[in-house]
């Protein structure tokens, strides 16, 4: 078994070497990656009657290539109070395929940008609990919008199954994400943030929507040194979470964010 890992390092390392070149030169085309921490303390959860503080550990990555983009997150949500300790994990993957870039063709039309194809995987386990994490698997198309202001504003239309802890069959999702730069008296700031507007499965899940806006002041540009770490605030909204209606979060939370 040593020999086998060793083998299969020698092989990576060699893959790696190889194509690393190639890849920062003509594959990968632009990365950004972030680590972000935030609290609230008024989570609300089924059959809860109290607040819930939280911390959270979120770890965000996306990157252009070739063909399109990739965009993955998770999240490691702390309980601090309002309920028994215990420990989330939450996350979600896409990868769209830009009908442009795989043509060759400029799909550029009035405040359209680009067209693309999106497929995806959102995951959650609670690592306190022995049953099944959520799971549910998305694909549909992306319409990249060209607006003025924004770095980029783009809306996914989606078509969500979901199959875990239980399949409860499939709907729609639209996703809007944004983000506006902007200064104030020569500070750099940001609104950007994403929302899920979801359809309900049934009579097993409400409609959902929820919403996640941030606006980040860039602190590391106050001495020289911009576009690495943030300190902002985010607004959660979410109606009948978990499609569960008549659910609802309402939380204002504190963000510390560096990007790399």
């Amino acid at each position: 078994m040593p020999d086998t890992y060793r083998l299969i390092r020698l092989c990576l390392g060699l893959i790696t070497a190889t194509l690393a070149p190639k890849c920062s030169a003509e594959f990968l085309q632009w990365s950004n990656s972030e680590i972000q921490y935030l609290h609230g303390s008024n989570y609300t959860e089924p059959f809860n009657p109290e607040n819930v503080s939280q911390s959270i550990i979120t770890l965000t990555h996306a990157h252009g290539w070739t063909y399109g983009r990739n965009f993955f997150f998770m999240d490691t949500l702390f309980t601090e109070s309002g309920q028994p300790a215990q420990t989330n994990l939450y996350g979600e993957v896409y990868s769209t395929f830009s009908l442009s870039k795989i043509s060759g063709l400029d799909l550029a039309l009035g405040l359209i940008k680009d067209l693309g194809i999106t497929g995806g995987v959102n995951l959650g386990e609670n690592l306190n609990s022995g049953q099944s994490g959520f799971r549910a698997w998305l694909y549909g198309v992306s319409v990249d919008f060209d607006l003025p202001g924004f770095a980029y504003f783009n809306v996914d239309f989606l078509r969500q199954r979901v199959t875990e802890p239980d399949d409860i069959g499939t709907s729609w999702q639209i996703t809007p994400v944004w983000q506006l730069p902007f200064e104030i008296a020569g500070s750099k700031w940001s609104f950007e943030g994403f929302a899920d507007f979801i359809g309900k499965k049934g009579d097993r899940a409400a409609r959902q929507a929820l919403a996640q806006p941030q606006l980040r002041l860039d602190i590391g540009d106050l001495w020289g040194n911009s576009d690495h770490l943030y300190l902002g605030i985010e607004y959660q909204y979410w109606h009948n979470k978990y499609g569960i209606k008549g659910l609802r979060d309402s939380v204002p939370q504190v963000v510390l964010l560096w990007k790399f």
